[in-house]
């Protein structure tokens, strides 16, 4: 079986910015100004619908409240900076490892009159002032990061006492192949169980207080991508490989949910 070591030495940051500043303008096309899984608990939703519907969703469970200082590591294009800052009043940092992200972001955020700064660097050596934050959001970014262990020990200190971190996360084991082919494809350094996260919030000093693991409620969100993709089946012939590459991951993730060996799995945990 190949080790997480093993994939760190062949995946790298650059990998990752990378990655994201190539397809920023693919993710916006397939998935909008949110770059996360929908939640679908009714029929009829939109893809936008249910996605502001997991926003609200981890917003309950995280218990944001009007006024708070929020730093949302991973923040894509910025949906999220900017549900948090018009829907709670929040103060948002908005933290992304991609260049284009970061242009994009500041420009869809302009109107907000300041509620909402985004900065360029990477969340795992990024300097978090201590106790600066009532709320760490990550939202579908921890999976790329190199050592979760130790990025959760810097959300411990950047935490105000009493604060919170919700992290939604796809989680499986890295002891299937299926795991490490969806880790491959999407430049994960290593997919983890719901239970080796906890453990390692624990570790850093946070306290678990909720954690859910979902699967039905939000894999529409790839048989969505999946249609997509068969309408541009012709299109995707005469562009370059690694966007076919992530076309074939969008079959693996409807996979993987389907099986049970991926989930989607939503963790909140504070600081004492």
């Amino acid at each position: 079986m190949e080790t997480a070591v093993k994939r760190s030495t062949l995946l790298n940051v650059n990998n990752i910015s990378g990655h994201y500043d190539d397809f920023a303008w693919a993710y916006r096309l397939y998935w909008g100004d949110h770059i996360h899984h929908g939640l679908f608990t009714s029929s009829g939703l939109t893809p936008k619908q249910a996605q502001e519907a997991m926003l609200r969703h981890c917003a309950l469970r995280a218990g944001v409240r009007t006024g708070m200082s929020v730093a949302d590591v991973g923040c894509g294009h910025g949906g999220t900076a900017r549900f948090l800052a018009s829907e709670y009043s929040c103060s948002v940092l908005g933290l992304t490892i991609s260049a284009e992200q970061w242009k994009i972001a500041r420009k869809l955020s302009a109107s907000l009159n300041g509620a909402i700064r985004f900065e360029l660097g990477n969340a795992e050596t990024f300097e978090y002032p201590p106790e600066a934050f009532n709320l760490v959001w990550n939202m579908e970014s921890s999976e790329h990061f190199f050592d979760k262990a130790g990025y959760f020990r810097k959300v411990a200190n950047a935490l105000k006492p009493g604060g919170t971190l919700m992290v939604a996360a796809w989680t499986g084991s890295m002891e299937h192949e299926l795991i490490r082919e969806i880790a491959r494809v999407f430049l994960c350094p290593e997919l983890q169980t719901s239970c080796d996260y906890a453990g390692q919030m624990q570790e850093a000093g946070l306290t678990l207080v909720h954690s859910e693991s979902l699967a039905s409620e939000v894999v529409p969100t790839w048989d969505i991508c999946s249609e997509h993709m068969r309408a541009a089946r012709s299109l995707l012939q005469l562009v370059p490989e690694k966007y076919r590459s992530f076309a074939e991951g969008i079959e693996l993730m409807r996979q993987g949910y389907r099986n049970g060996q991926l989930r989607y799995s939503i963790m909140v945990a504070q600081k004492r």
